[in-house]
């Protein structure tokens, strides 16, 4: 092998590796694109679907994977709040959440109700009460008085089922913990102008 045959071969390579490179990153700044795009998409979706334009809002919306459908879930968040408030949650209580969400149309073998499921039996998180006050406050902004006092006793009435659920003492007295009024007074406190 000559020396101008080596020299080719090294640049052959050198140039074969330098378009790697630029393949890779060009792979790369589509993926990117591809993902600020299908996040801008699903941050409209969400809008769309919510009234809800605060972007903040949207995007940690978009962080929990509460997107679409997941939005119907979402808004039963305080009812697992009431179940957990006591620092359990019984089965009856359990199946209250259950009922409320196919009441409010979730299909009962659907993914939404399996994340609602997934929320009960791991109980409220910080992010999800943080996430849900944000809510609460928009919808503060963008429903009618008339409006969010139908949501809110909606709501509330799904949290007093569930708050009962419990049963209290032999299912006949303080069917309502003290925690768990004072979570459904916080809830119709965030629903609240």
């Amino acid at each position: 092998m000559s020396f101008s045959q080596s020299r080719d071969a090294f640049q052959d390579r050198a140039q074969s590796l330098e378009e790697g490179y630029f393949r890779t990153r060009d792979s790369a700044l589509v993926d990117k694109l591809r993902n600020v795009f299908e996040t801008k998409m699903a941050k409209d979706e969400l809008s769309k679907a919510s009234g809800i334009t605060n972007d903040e809002f949207l995007e940690r919306m978009l962080r929990l994977n509460i997107k679409g459908e997941m939005l119907t879930a979402f808004k039963l968040f305080p009812l697992v709040e009431v179940a957990w408030a006591d620092g359990s949650i019984s089965s009856a209580e359990a199946d209250a959440v259950v009922h409320a969400a196919t009441q409010q149309g979730i299909p009962r073998e659907s993914e939404v109700l399996a994340r609602l499921k997934d929320w009960l039996n791991k109980g409220p998180t910080p992010e999800g009460r943080t996430l849900w006050k944000m809510y609460a406050s928009e919808l503060r902004k963008k429903l009618s008085a008339t409006e969010l006092a139908t949501f809110r006793d909606d709501l509330i009435k799904h949290a007093e089922a569930v708050a009962h659920a419990s049963g209290g003492i032999l299912n006949l007295f303080l069917t309502e913990s003290r925690e768990e009024k004072k979570a459904i007074q916080e809830l119709r406190k965030e629903l609240t102008v």
